[in-house]
């Protein structure tokens, strides 16, 4: 196995306070019996699905199921969550990080030198949709073919359930893996897709014992009824950010640690579990594409907030009309002292801090400048509006140096 190395950011000596905002969906919605989910999907009429408690295990049994082993390599983005990389660790398999373009997408003359220069089989591509931004990987798939190479298409951060697929997305790839759960609110939920059935005969997964479905259902509950009042108005921002500004924070504890095995995030005694009945039940019966509208509005409503703002950028400008977004991602100038700003004012922001050290520039400017924005079904209009003034009012702000 080629050694590996993370570089993790620990947050733990800045103490930000709890999100004032849900990251992810908290609100439970039901479809009508009438409602039909018709944008932008298709009802998966061919092929099977299985079912995980999360996307990393339904993708852990792809990389099994299309021959990953401690003698082959897998080639995965240098951008990433560990949860990505954590199924072929766990299989003693090599990890080829291939560099990204700005836009995440990616480049078949880097892919080339890869598998040019390793002496092993290379026997698996994962190919991601980040932030629901729909890739062509049509030419990936080809290139995929001409080396034997099995492609893993990653709908991790797509709409694509067995009931509604976003077109364009979990089309190509031999294996599809998603996970719902990011999408509705409920308490887990990843899925494993093959338009060739009978791949995935020999795979079960059982489900959690009753005490885990008794906890998971209190969750999601709780959740639901969770006070979601902002405890202070838009006009009060300022006068918090100068409250802190000029605060002496602790250095960024940056530590660069081995990775030989997989991450905390990834429980082998879940691996075979599939989700929840209760979230099954709630990814069949919510009202995805009224949660697809409702995404896409306040993705655009970011798009168009951040527009011209200084020190900052989104990193996609517009969306096409297929893509239902998982979050916003808006690239940060100074994620020193920005990001601790937006932290200490609750807003609920995530980063990607936690990355293998690889070679791509984009990959090591990411991870601490690109921050990752809800925009989920579940948002109020207070809400939205508070995150957007939060958003404005700290890269308004001079630059300590600046002052």
């Amino acid at each position: 196995m080629i050694p590996l190395k993370i570089a993790r950011f620990n947050s733990d000596a800045f103490r930000f306070p709890p999100s004032r905002a849900p990251a992810f969906p908290c609100r439970i919605q039901f479809k009508a019996s009438w409602q039909r989910d018709s944008f932008p999907a298709t009802r998966a009429n061919t092929g099977v699905f299985r079912s995980f408690r999360r996307g990393r295990y339904a993708l852990a049994e792809a990389y099994r199921l299309a021959g990953l082993t401690h003698e082959t390599a897998l080639l995965a983005p240098a951008y990433h969550c560990l949860t990505m990389l954590d199924g072929a660790v766990n299989l003693g398999a090599d990890i080829l990080l291939y560099p990204l373009r700005p836009d995440l997408s990616v480049d078949l003359d880097e892919l080339d030198k890869l598998v040019r220069n390793y002496s092993r089989p290379v026997r698996v591509l994962l190919a991601t949709h980040f932030f629901g931004i729909l890739q062509d990987f049509r030419d990936i798939r080809q290139w995929c073919e001409a080396h034997d190479i099995v492609l893993v298409e990653d709908c991790s951060h797509a709409l694509f359930t067995e009931e509604f697929q976003t077109r364009g997305a979990g089309v190509l790839g031999k294996y599809v893996v998603s996970s719902p759960y990011k999408f509705i609110a409920c308490e887990d939920g990843g899925l494993l897709y093959a338009r060739e059935g009978h791949l995935l005969n020999d795979v079960s997964t059982h489900h959690p014992s009753l005490t885990e479905e008794l906890r998971g259902l209190k969750h999601v509950i709780d959740n639901h009824w969770a006070d979601r009042t902002m405890p202070h108005g838009v006009d009060e921002i300022n006068g918090q950010i100068a409250s802190f500004s000029d605060l002496r924070e602790p250095p960024a504890d940056v530590e660069i640690v081995q990775y030989d095995r997989p991450s905390y995030s990834f429980s082998a005694a879940n691996r075979t579990k599939s989700a929840l009945r209760f979230s099954e039940w709630l990814i069949r019966h919510s009202p995805l594409a009224e949660n697809a509208r409702q995404r896409r509005a306040n993705f655009l409503h970011w798009v168009e907030a951040v527009e011209g703002l200084p020190h900052c950028r989104a990193l996609y400008g517009n969306l096409p009309e297929e893509c239902v977004p998982y979050m916003f991602p808006l690239y940060l100038d100074h994620p020193d002292p920005h990001f601790n700003w937006l932290k200490r004012l609750g807003v609920p922001l995530c980063r990607w801090n936690n990355l293998v050290v690889s070679s791509c520039p984009v990959s090591d400017q990411y991870r601490l400048h690109l921050l990752h924005l809800p925009c989920h079904q579940s948002l109020s209009e207070e809400q939205m509006a508070w995150m957007i003034a939060a958003v404005q009012a700290v890269m308004r702000q001079p630059l300590p140096e600046e002052c």
